[in-house]
């Protein structure tokens, strides 16, 4: 779904539940930013940015979650109730859903970092008509221009995970 075609849906009504989740999955190609929020055993909320994020089905996200943080203890200890704030060129969408860890080691993370998958149970439209939104974005500094093609296999491993599971 275009930009436009987003703002102009938005305009003239709320968009329907399946049309929230087709522009979900158009976001989450490849590259957007989210906010993943996990719960502690003590109840202390946690945020963790990511950018390594894939829809790897229409009711499943893949994400690569570094394993030293507390995003991954918080999940790792069974609290996988998760939301994810998901943002987007013109969208900021809302995801809960139930999270686990697939795979402690992506093969194509150069550091402790697991395969992430969240169930979608529900999809929100968190943006407000008339007003654009830009996603964050980011680039290599000079010297690290390798880092890009380091990024593009991490996210082929996050998008078949799901062709390669036993």
């Amino acid at each position: 779904m275009k930009i436009f075609a987003w703002q102009a849906l938005r305009a003239m009504q709320q968009p329907a539940a399946n049309e929230i989740r087709s522009a979900l999955l158009h976001a989450l190609q490849r590259g957007t930013s989210v906010v993943l929020a996990t719960v502690s055993d003590d109840g202390m909320p946690s945020t963790a940015f990511c950018s390594w994020v894939v829809a790897a089905n229409p009711d499943t996200i893949a994400l690569a979650l570094d394993s030293r943080s507390t995003a991954h203890r918080n999940i790792a200890a069974g609290n996988g109730q998760v939301a994810l704030e998901v943002l987007a060129d013109d969208m900021i969408l809302s995801v809960r859903g139930e999270a686990r860890i697939v795979k402690e080691q992506l093969r194509s993370v150069p550091f402790p970092c697991a395969l992430v998958t969240v169930s979608i149970a529900d999809v929100r439209d968190h943006g407000v008509g008339g007003v654009i939104f830009k996603a964050p974005q980011y680039l290599f500094a000079d010297g690290k221009e390798h880092r890009g093609e380091v990024e593009r296999a991490i996210f082929e491993e996050l998008a078949q995970h799901d062709k390669t599971r036993t």
